[in-house]
């Protein structure tokens, strides 16, 4: 064997072992996101069965995601400007999630988000999203804004008046919506519970752990690193034969 053949020997088992080793801690990699994510969602329904707590007693910052679909509850009355999240959609037919303000008793202002409505059949009609003005308990969860497109410069974020209390947004911005409100709210949203005064078509999917997907692509990566080692025998197998 001559020392150019041995070198690119060399080079070849060099180059293969590192493109498996890379393939093989993408794999790790993606394992270990799954696993993150398992433990996130074991996280997420334990605070579900837990009892709801009083709004009132949570700080004041924003709720971190230890917070994020806990059961709570508050006292207080609806009260202020509707406003209506656009492009959502239920079983194929365009619509709004409401959220309207709701007043604790301990002065806190919270976006409540209703549930969904039907668009009306033009878009410059405003639906009917009148709430109750009692004071009364109210039961929900606690989450970040409902999840919404590309914010485009924040264009998304600004209020298109429909009526005197009732604004259209593409997003959900509370620095943006405070002026509407005419008051800084709380920073997080709470889910109403579909049995709650003022509850609209209040059905929220529970997110799955979201595990598999990143399982499925350890697994092709794993794959990948195998067939490429095959490959690599094979042609160290190939090269041997022809130097002998």
């Amino acid at each position: 064997m001559t020392t150019n053949a041995a070198f690119r020997r060399v080079l070849l088992v060099g180059l293969f072992t590192l493109a498996c080793a890379g393939l093989c801690s993408l794999g790790l990699w993606q394992l270990s996101r799954a696993e993150a994510k398992r433990l996130r969602y074991e996280s997420f329904a334990e605070r579900r069965e837990q009892p709801a707590v009083d709004i009132d007693t949570i700080g004041d910052e924003a709720p971190t995601a230890d917070y994020h679909w806990r059961a709570v509850q508050m006292r207080g009355h609806y009260g202020g400007s509707h406003i209506l999240l656009d492009n959502r959609v239920r079983n194929a037919q365009a619509g709004y999630e409401v959220l309207t303000p709701f007043r604790t008793d301990g002065g806190r202002i919270v976006l409540v988000n209703r549930g969904w409505v039907a668009m009306p059949a033009s878009r410059e009609a405003a639906p009917d999203v009148v709430a109750p003005a009692d004071p009364f308990v109210i039961r929900g969860y606690i989450g970040p804004p409902p999840v919404v497109g590309i914010d485009m410069g924040g264009v998304g974020a600004q209020p298109e008046w429909l009526a005197p209390r009732l604004v259209r947004v593409q997003r959900v911005d509370f620095t943006a919506l405070a002026a509407v409100i005419e008051a800084a709210p709380w920073p997080a949203v709470v889910y109403l519970d579909r049995q709650a005064p003022g509850a609209l078509d209040a059905v929220w999917p529970v997110p799955g752990d979201g595990s598999a997907r990143h399982t499925a692509y350890a697994v092709q990566w794993f794959a990948m690193a195998a067939v490429l080692a095959v490959i690599g025998l094979w042609n160290w197998r190939r090269r041997s034969q022809i130097d002998v």
